[in-house]
C-alpha cells in the first residue's frame, strides 16, 4: 500500500466555505437598480461555480432574462464592488473546516486553493476566517487566462505547492470539480452539502463524504 497522499488542493465555495449568503446579497445588488426581484440564498447555491460574471447572468436569467454588452457589465460592476466590501458578512467555513486544516498542518500536508472565484476576494475570505494560514497557495478565477475545470489551474497549484500528481487529492463539491480532477488524473473527494444540484454521490467523484471530519480517512481510503 502506498503512503497517503500528502498534497491537498481544496475547492473554496461550497467546500471551505459557505459563501451563499454574501453573494445572493451581491447578485441582488446588481438586481435591484434594473427593477429585477431579489433571489433568495437557495436559489443562488445552485447558481455558484462558474465565476462572478456567470453568477450574475444566473440571477438575470432567473429573474426576467439576460442583459447584454454595456447594461451586463454594469451590473456585473455593481455586483462585484459590493461583493468586494462585504465578502465575509455572513460568509461562514464550513462544518470541521478548521480543525481539519489545523490538524492536516500539523502532520506536514501540503495544502492549496484553487477556485473560479477571483483571486482578491478568495484571500480577503481565508484571511477574515483565519485560514490563511493553512493555506499559503491561492491560484483565483482570475490568476490564469483559463478557469476551472481546465487542469492548468489544478497544476498551477501543485507548481507552487512544489507537489506532484501523484501525491495530490481534489477535495470539491461540484461536477466542475470532478471534471477538474479527471482532466488532471487527481482523485477527487467531493463533500455533500456543497453548491449543486445534483447529488454528490451521482457526480462520479472517488469518495464521497458528509463533512471535513471524514477527509483524513477518505484520504486514506484512496491510497
Amino acid at each position: 500500500m502506498r503512503q497517503p497522499r500528502n498534497t491537498i488542493v481544496f475547492d473554496l465555495d461550497g467546500t471551505l466555505v459557505d459563501t451563499a449568503g454574501d453573494l445572493a446579497a451581491a447578485t441582488n445588488q446588481a438586481l435591484e437598480p434594473i427593477g429585477r426581484r431579489p433571489v433568495t440564498v437557495a436559489e443562488v447555491r445552485g447558481m455558484i461555480g462558474g465565476g462572478f460574471p456567470n453568477l450574475i447572468d444566473q440571477g438575470l436569467r432567473a429573474t426576467g432574462g439576460p442583459l447584454e454588452g454595456d447594461a451586463f457589465d454594469e451590473a456585473v460592476a455593481t455586483g462585484r464592488a459590493y461583493y468586494t466590501a462585504h465578502v465575509a458578512d455572513l460568509t461562514r467555513p464550513n462544518h470541521g473546516v478548521q480543525e481539519a486544516l489545523a490538524a492536516f498542518a500539523r502532520q506536514g500536508v501540503k495544502m492549496g486553493v484553487c477556485t473560479n472565484k477571483p483571486a482578491a476576494a478568495s484571500q480577503a475570505i481565508l484571511d477574515q476566517l483565519g485560514l490563511a494560514e493553512y493555506l499559503p497557495v491561492l491560484v483565483g478565477g482570475d490568476t490564469l487566462p483559463v478557469m476551472k475545470p481546465d487542469p492548468a489551474m489544478i497544476m498551477a497549484v501543485l507548481d507552487r505547492l512544489d507537489s506532484d500528481v501523484a501525491d495530490a487529492v481534489l477535495v470539491g463539491d461540484s461536477e466542475t470539480d470532478v471534471a477538474l480532477a479527471r482532466g488532471a488524473g487527481v482523485p477527487v473527494i467531493l463533500v455533500r452539502g456543497g453548491y449543486t444540484l445534483a447529488p454528490a454521490e451521482t457526480l462520479g467523484a472517488d469518495v464521497v463524504v458528509d463533512n471535513f471530519t471524514e477527509i483524513s480517512a477518505a484520504i486514506a481510503q484512496l491510497s
